[in-house]
């Protein structure tokens, strides 16, 4: 059944709003303030703005790489060394969290315990390599690197760095096969 002609020209005036509400949000992207670029890079519904702005947050996308909404690097500043290089043709579903610095900020005493300082306090550069897929609620500690072509499952937490063509899951997420095995009948 055809669209009756008004809804039609409702359609297209909605459509031409949303276009150009993107593409100022692409270009002025420099402008926003902190607290609009975070939320920007989140939990905008249009994925090329989420990318324009999760770039403007230390994150770098290879060629056919998206994160899908809910994304969240932490902490979200530029000021921070450490970023998030995510490689080619890579699938990130949605609220997946990328801690490059992991610390009881806000604590005193606690930090001055050799094992928080040596073990629980970490920064650092997180990598994802090429053609990898990380399902929902993935969270990845810092200074880790997720090999090509490996998966992850949905819900797990990454502690130690990922094998090439690994599929890991769980808390902490532990190797459970590879992919290029043939599935046992």
């Amino acid at each position: 059944m055809a669209m009756h002609p008004v809804r039609k020209l409702q359609s297209r005036i909605l459509q031409k709003k949303w276009e150009r509400k993107r593409e100022y949000l692409l270009q002025n992207a420099d402008i926003m303030p902190s607290g609009a670029k975070k939320f920007l890079a989140s939990y905008y519904p249009d994925a090329r703005v989420r990318k324009r702005y999760l770039t403007e947050l230390g994150v770098e996308f290879g060629e056919g790489s998206w994160a899908n909404i809910g994304f969240l690097k932490i902490p979200p500043d530029t000021k921070l060394k450490e970023k998030v290089y995510i490689g080619k043709n890579v699938s990130i579903a949605a609220n997946v969290v990328c801690i490059c610095e992991a610390n009881a900020n806000n604590g005193r005493e606690i930090n001055t315990y050799p094992y928080v300082s040596e073990h629980a306090t970490r920064r650092g550069d997180i990598v994802i390599e090429d053609d990898v897929w990380i399902g929902a609620n993935v969270t990845i500690m810092p200074g880790l690197r997720i090999g090509r072509c490996a998966v992850i499952g949905a819900g797990s937490v990454v502690t130690r760095d990922i094998d090439p063509y690994g599929v890991y899951a769980g808390v902490p997420a532990r190797k459970m096969r590879d992919v290029r095995e043939t599935p046992k009948q």
